[in-house]
């Protein structure tokens, strides 16, 4: 289907593009109607949501040109402040405070931070943004992104201190380049009616426990499959192997394929894999704990002794922001302590500030596998960018191994 697209003569990719349109200003419609409880917001014809879609687009060359062919390119407001962010984020109880002084802000939708950054560079004009911290070594140099003044955001004391000092976040000079503001694990989502653990929970459990051989599933991307087997073999950087490095963690790859029943590339297929009994372990994100457990299905999160792998993103401020204190007071509703409740009960994502944690009921905390974040902050592994030249090599062994190399 890929090669066909890709072949597309103008008037066709025209067409796609006016069907593409259509769809993703219904999902829109849809989304902005729905009851928010429903935090998978997916169509009722299939598992298609508008950051998925968009996401696809991008793939085939049309994304960024989507965005200025949909109403997640909007005329923003001259009065307003402009967001650009991921679909998940344009909840008003994220933001009520600044909704409450200002009214709603302008926002706008990307399907990755790729297409963001893409689109950002290539001249989009809005006042935040919305990219993760292992992805801002480049946002950083880029030139497009103002510092942001510390001393204007309200619930600074209240963030977790683990989240500031993230690499490429703050330079040299103590210049701040991103606020903080959600974050979530990846780690092992089991059965614990079907896995015995023994000994220290690891990460092991997916690559060389042959007890479990065609009953577990991991993420089909290499990056997170070769970092996970170098912090298994005790390497002190995941995000800068050697090519000797690699090697040894060649070998713990073949034993994982050949233990995996699947790979998988949309999550809701391992949750349906391990509700059925299909398979009894799956790398996952710690949003799928809470809906298995709904289910009564029961599961486990694991905090391996390798530490979990842990993602964080937030908010930047791009250089020629319009409305630079209803920035400002954007940033603040969205780190506040009833932001972060939401954030936590209905997204499932861990949120920067620390008092939100007290608003949440403990068993809510504990079934995310976030009941002590201070604690489980000391061993997971905050999610770095692989310099380009090394990631390459990451993707090129997963995928020579998957093929059976």
């Amino acid at each position: 289907m890929a090669k066909k697209v890709r072949s597309l003569d103008d008037k066709r990719r025209m067409s796609l593009m006016f069907y593409a349109t259509k769809i993703i200003d219904a999902i829109q419609k849809r989304e902005d109607e729905m009851e928010w409880r429903d935090a998978d917001r997916r169509l009722p014809t299939g598992n298609l949501d508008r950051r998925s879609l968009l996401k696809a687009l991008g793939s085939v060359g049309l994304g960024v040109a989507m965005m200025s062919a949909t109403k997640t390119n909007p005329a923003f407001a001259a009065d307003q402040v402009s967001v650009y962010t991921w679909t998940t984020y344009n909840n008003p109880k994220l933001f009520q405070s600044y909704i409450d002084k200002h009214g709603k802000p302008d926002i706008s939708f990307f399907g990755d931070t790729d297409e963001a950054f893409s689109k950002l560079a290539g001249g989009y004009k809005v006042d935040l943004s919305h990219p993760c911290a292992d992805d801002m070594v480049r946002w950083q140099k880029s030139g497009m992104l103002k510092p942001i003044d510390e001393s204007k955001l309200s619930h600074l004391k209240s963030f977790w201190p683990e989240l500031l000092k993230l690499p490429a976040t703050v330079d040299e000079s103590g210049n701040r380049w991103f606020v903080p503001f959600d974050w979530g694990n990846t780690s092992i989502l089991y059965r614990t009616d079907k896995v015995e653990i023994k000994g220290d929970p690891s990460w092991s459990l997916l690559f060389t426990d042959d007890r479990y051989k065609g009953q577990i599933s991991s993420y089909d991307s290499g990056p997170p499959n070769v970092e996970i087997a170098a912090a298994i073999l005790g390497y002190p950087d995941l995000f800068n192997l050697t090519d000797d490095q690699l090697k040894e963690c060649a070998k713990l790859l073949r034993h994982q394929r050949d233990n995996v029943r699947f790979y998988w590339s949309d999550q809701s297929t391992a949750e349906q894999s391990l509700a059925s009994g299909e398979i009894v372990a799956a790398y996952a994100w710690n949003d799928a704990v809470a809906r298995l457990k709904k289910q009564g299905l029961p599961v486990s999160y694991m905090n391996p002794k390798e530490g979990m792998r842990t993602w964080v993103c937030g908010l930047v401020m791009m250089k020629d922001v319009a409305q630079e204190d209803l920035a400002y007071d954007f940033i603040n509703a969205f780190t506040s302590p009833d932001a972060g409740q939401f954030c936590v009960e209905t997204l499932g994502t861990g949120h920067v500030n620390r008092k939100a944690f007290d608003m949440v009921d403990p068993k809510v905390l504990d079934s995310l596998g976030i009941g002590n974040p201070t604690a489980m902050m000391e061993r997971t592994v905050f999610l770095r960018a692989v310099p380009e030249e090394r990631r390459k090599k990451y993707v090129n062994l997963f995928n020579t191994i998957k093929a059976g190399g």
